[in-house]
């Protein structure tokens, strides 16, 4: 499993507007071939931040496979207009690929 961090940052005060459109959205992430979840955080210490989290079965699934769907396109135009900014990614590996520290 690998996760999509997606660090979001938005015009100022449409926070409301973004969850709302992300709670429509949603569904278009999870129908995607792919993908195993989807959430949206808001930071509390970062007014206008969120992060989007993804999880993916393979690296592939979200770098490759999913621009070419419908469902990239449309949940795109869910999103991004209340961004100032293209997101900030990172992929990080989750389950297997997992370490913890201790």
């Amino acid at each position: 499993m690998i996760y999509e961090h997606a660090e979001l940052r938005l015009h100022p005060g449409v926070g409301v507007r973004l969850e709302a459109d992300f709670a429509a959205a949603r569904h278009l992430l999870l129908e995607a071939p792919g993908c195993r979840s989807a959430e949206l955080l808001r930071s509390v210490d970062h007014a206008d931040t969120y992060l989007l989290r993804v999880g993916w079965e393979r690296l592939e699934d979200h770098t490759e496979i999913f621009p070419g769907t419908p469902q990239s396109k449309a949940f795109a135009e869910a999103v991004t207009p209340h961004c100032v900014a293209r997101p900030r990614v990172v992929h990080y590996a989750g389950e297997e690929g997992s370490t913890t520290a201790g």
